[in-house]
């Protein structure tokens, strides 16, 4: 497994001996050590997982974990750490749960089987903010769970994603009445944005095409429609086409993708990004984010009414007209097709109807 590198360059990073291998689709450490009742010699010890990339995050997790009793003890348990029965609250035996002990699992649920990308730490992060509105030290119960879900605005986001993590929970630990959560759940309507015109976008990336730092990035995210943090990858070729990264792959490395120059300004020249990503494994979502939070601020400088997706929004609409189905533009923005009409039905619709009036009138 390719993977397996840069996860024992950082366990040898942090001062931690042996490897971990894969033998017959398992994961093993590998390394010298020494067991109770002999010396120290080359040795494999089984990790207890299959050889999946979904699995590296909990084969550290372990590796980690022996190797903090390896160093107390000297010498490998004659028990695993994975192979001990897990300790059951009597609290939860008796049906009762704190809050902190619910959210501890919930983290353990959430981590399995995942690989801990920045992506993904964000993602917790949001979920453990939802529980934080939780008192920590309290019985857990659905009466609690309702009351901390209507303390938040009705018909907002943060009710629907209120409602969601607080279902979770409570499905994981067994509390019933979820439906209660459900009725919660008020219909949210994200506010509609109105997109600049293909001027507009046009007027944009003249002015600001010869900034040193976002000067091409601009121009890139406005000609390709792919996603501001995409542009970091997208390499041009001269046919029209360019390759680039496609990023939002829950759990998942980038994949290369092909989008299409809808040009609304001549190119700038040669390629300039501030952060070069040259291969899948190079892309990091949260230095991604770092680098799009300055270029919006930049661009929030130019022109205050127009934000970076704007301008992808703006090659969808310009797509409507120019490309042969929607089903090719929604690969060239790296989305399913699904997806495209959800979010571009009201400029498609009204260029279906334009469509059919213009032949009525023919």
């Amino acid at each position: 497994m390719e993977a397996l590198q840069p996860l024992n360059d950082a366990l040898k990073r942090r001062g931690i001996r042996g490897r971990i291998v894969a033998v017959k689709d398992r994961l093993f450490l590998r390394g010298t050590f020494a067991t109770v009742d002999s010396a120290r010699k080359d040795r494999r010890i089984a990790l207890g997982l299959p050889a999946q990339q979904g699995q590296l995050l909990e084969a550290e997790n372990r590796v980690v974990a022996l190797a903090a009793i390896i160093a107390t003890t000297g010498i490998v348990p004659a028990e695993l750490p994975w192979d001990a029965p897990a300790p059951v609250s009597p609290r939860a035996t008796l049906g009762q749960i704190t809050v902190a002990d619910a959210v501890s699992q919930l983290e353990c649920d959430f981590w399995q089987g995942k690989v801990r990308t920045s992506a993904a730490e964000r993602t917790w992060d949001r979920l453990k903010a939802e529980t934080d509105r939780l008192p920590q030290a309290a019985t857990l119960t659905m009466d609690l769970l309702v009351a901390t879900a209507n303390n938040t605005e009705d018909g907002s986001r943060t009710r629907l994603e209120s409602c969601k993590v607080l279902k979770r929970l409570a499905k994981l630990v067994g509390i019933t009445g979820t439906d209660r959560l459900d009725a919660l759940r008020t219909p949210y309507e994200p506010e509609v944005r109105d997109v600049p015109g293909s001027d507009a976008v046009a007027a944009l990336v003249e002015q600001v095409i010869d900034h040193p730092t976002w000067g091409w990035c601009t121009w890139a995210l406005a000609t390709y429609g792919c996603r501001p943090a995409e542009v970091f990858s997208l390499r041009p070729a001269d046919d029209g086409t360019a390759q680039v990264l496609t990023v939002k792959r829950k759990g998942k490395l980038p994949t290369w993708r092909t989008a299409l120059a809808l040009p609304v300004a001549t190119c700038p020249g040669a390629r300039q990004v501030p952060w070069d990503v040259t291969a899948p494994a190079k892309y990091d979502s949260a230095t991604a984010k770092i680098y799009c939070d300055r270029w919006a601020g930049w661009l929030r400088r130019q022109h205050p009414t127009i934000q970076l997706y704007d301008l992808r929004q703006a090659w969808a609409i310009r797509s409507i007209s120019k490309l042969p189905s929607t089903s090719m533009a929604a690969k060239c923005m790296g989305h399913d097709i699904a997806v495209h009409h959800r979010t571009y039905h009201r400029w498609i619709d009204q260029a279906d109807i334009a469509e059919v009036a213009a032949r009525l009138i023919a």
